[in-house]
């Protein structure tokens, strides 16, 4: 089985392996693995949260018929896929992975053999390429601030310093790594909490980038779809803020738009309406 730290690891030799990642299951998650054309996937549940988004992505690998299972956020860190493999229990697998004796509340190292057997049974690569997938909006604010949306923190930047970065992605260090926390030095970078779970992984990219000089904070799983940069903005709740972001007034319970707001001068009303 092959392991990376985020489903934007993949590479075209992936292709027909079975595929373990430190990515939350969002719908995203499931659309990236399918461009790659790999044989079955396992991801982190990231707290399900808000419409079950968390997950949604082993349905989009199920429509292609290809096994998909989440490991439980309460079981094993996210982004660190050798503990979801020493710890790791299962909390969802798709029809795909059922038929192949795989079921929830099983170790996902148990699993990981399961599918290992499947390897070599390729899906054709969709096509689809990453930008298409993760969506980028950028908006221009008052007083020289730029607003950007980022599905996946992957696609930050050089060019986003001193922005407001408003991500869909997981709080936790990719591959465990310090050095993948960010690629910018943005004003403010927002993620999703993934439930925060065990070790306190969802959020462990907050005090790193603390230490780094980035304000960061996250919203609750509960009140914005993970992997979903539009649904962090309009509906999240800070839940979780390191010093430097505390400082800007991001304290827990405030809503991400009133946040912005408060750094724009923008009322929370008066944003322009998003392209879809």
């Amino acid at each position: 089985m092959i392991t990376l730290g985020s489903v934007t690891d993949l590479r075209p030799e992936h292709a027909g392996r079975a595929v373990l990642v430190g990515s939350h299951g969002g719908r995203a998650t499931g659309e990236y693995a399918l461009a790659f054309g790999i044989a079955s996937l396992t991801c982190h549940d990231a707290g399900i949260g808000l419409d079950e988004a968390g997950v949604e992505g082993l349905a989009v690998l199920e429509n292609r018929s290809v096994p998909a299972i989440a490991v439980d956020y309460r079981s094993a860190r996210i982004g660190d896929t050798q503990d979801m493999l020493a710890r790791g229990r299962i909390s969802r697998a798709n029809a795909p992975a059922v038929e192949l004796g795989i079921s929830p509340g099983g170790r996902a190292a148990d699993a990981a053999t399961l599918l290992s057997d499947r390897a070599g049974q390729a899906t054709a690569p969709s096509g689809a390429t990453g930008d298409a997938i993760f969506r980028r909006r950028k908006l221009s604010l008052s007083l020289g601030r730029r607003l950007v949306l980022l599905d996946s923190a992957s696609s930050i930047t050089p060019f986003d310093d001193g922005a407001i970065v408003v991500t869909g992605s997981h709080g936790g260090l990719p591959a465990g790594s310090v050095d993948r926390a960010i690629k910018a030095r943005p004003l403010i970078a927002i993620f999703n909490d993934a439930g925060v779970g065990i070790d306190d992984a969802g959020i462990a990219r907050l005090p790193v980038l603390d230490r780094q000089g980035v304000a960061a904070a996250c919203v609750s799983t509960g009140s914005a779809r993970i992997g979903d940069a539009r649904s962090t903005f309009e509906t999240g709740i800070v839940s979780f803020a390191n010093e430097k972001a505390l400082a800007l007034g991001a304290r827990p319970g405030v809503r991400i738009r009133h946040l912005i707001g408060s750094l724009t001068g923008i009322a929370a009303d008066q944003f322009p309406t998003w392209d879809t």
